[in-house]
């Protein structure tokens, strides 16, 4: 998958440059505002009271639209941390039952297996890194084929029945869980989605300034922790829904995957 260009920015940035333009705006409106009113014909109390209102709907509507993104990210978040956690027991149940085979097969088996398990944690220590991703993929893949094809061998020699009935759904679990994972990483927030909620950021900060007759220094410091508190919550909200790097990502699950090599 190709990261679109919200994607490909790294989460801080984007609310490094919010934060900006957030302060930025509240000035331009503060300073449209002033031109307004010295132009204005004495409705200063009509003037305030419509602005008061569109200022609360705008507040209303940013704060729906970021809980919805939160909870998007949230969702993908705990969705991709699950998943690992499960293709771990995924892998784990087929190693283990390469115990019920002969010596020999049994041994065969567990080193493809760690080649695999080596191949998935360098997957998810690819991060973000596409052309890293792509190769321990790649080799997963290739590997995977390789246990599935020595489990469907040894399911047509004799006396192999026992084991290749609990062999082969174990294998199954653990080759389908990677659609469900790529599936996972697939479900993006939409960039549509982030771009409106920056959008409505800054036309909430602009409508601020607009409202307000003037705007001491003093008044800056409560403008800014507010802009600053906003840029936070979406950095929050960005990062979480970008498991595979930022500072919170999904290290349970990735310990989980990396916990299988004791099993070796």
């Amino acid at each position: 998958m190709i990261p679109t260009i919200i994607i490909s920015i790294e989460a801080w940035v984007l609310s490094f440059f919010l934060f900006v333009a957030m302060i930025l705006f509240a000035w331009l409106g503060n300073t449209a505002g002033k031109r307004w009113r010295r132009s204005d014909d004495g409705k200063e109390s009509e003037e305030k009271s419509g602005f008061g209102s569109l200022e609360a709907g705008l507040f209303g509507l940013f704060g729906f639209v970021l809980a919805i993104t939160f909870a998007m990210s949230g969702n993908r978040y705990e969705t991709h941390r699950n998943v690992l956690v499960q293709e771990s027991n995924d892998i784990g149940t087929a190693i283990l039952r390469a115990d019920l085979y002969p010596d020999s097969i049994r041994q065969a088996f567990r080193i493809d297996f760690k080649e695999y398990v080596e191949a998935r944690i360098a997957y998810y220590e690819a991060q973000a890194d596409i052309s890293k991703i792509m190769e321990a993929r790649a080799q997963s893949d290739q590997l995977s084929s390789k246990i599935w094809d020595r489990a469907t061998d040894m399911s047509k020699q004799p006396g192999m029945l026992v084991p290749s009935n609990q062999m082969i759904p174990a294998l199954n679990a653990m080759i389908d869980i990677t659609t469900t994972r790529e599936a996972g990483l697939k479900a993006t927030i939409p960039d549509i989605i982030i771009i409106s909620l920056f959008i409505l950021a800054l036309i909430v900060t602009f409508v601020a300034g607009f409202s307000s007759p003037g705007i001491r220094k003093k008044d800056w410091m409560i403008i800014a922790g507010f802009d600053l508190l906003t840029s936070l919550i979406i950095y929050i909200t960005l990062d979480i829904g970008r498991p595979r790097r930022g500072l919170i990502n999904s290290d349970v699950g990735q310990e989980a995957i990396v916990e299988l090599r004791r099993m070796f």
